[in-house]
């Protein structure tokens, strides 16, 4: 959502994806934050495009540092306890589940390997 600011009159004079002093948050998809866009010549069209393929991407992204993590946690430059609780247990519970998955596929292919 876009912080945006206001004049005297109510009327948004700039959006800014990072937090704006005296700022306010808005939805992508609010009215006046279109309006804003396009009557500074803007596609607002080009946000939504943008948001949605962020949207899309987000569990290639997911899986892409979760690899990243372990990479990082094998080759020692840090530990899984370097991380807040609440990421350490998703993290312990997404290994588990991978875990539980290669099982699965080596217990029907007739062992390890």
């Amino acid at each position: 959502m876009p912080y945006i600011t206001r004049d005297a009159t109510g009327k948004i004079t700039r959006a800014c994806v990072r937090p704006l002093v005296n700022g306010e948050q808005l939805p992508h998809s609010h009215p006046e934050v279109l309006d804003f866009l396009t009557a500074r010549g803007h596609n607002p069209q080009v946000v939504a495009d943008a948001l949605e393929e962020l949207r899309r991407t987000d569990a290639e992204m997911s899986r892409a540092i979760e690899d990243l993590i372990m990479v990082l946690m094998k080759k020692n430059v840090f530990r899984i306890t370097d991380l807040p609780k609440p990421v350490q247990d998703r993290m312990s519970l997404r290994m588990k589940l991978r875990v539980t998955i290669e099982e699965a596929y080596d217990k029907a292919s007739g062992g390890k390997g």
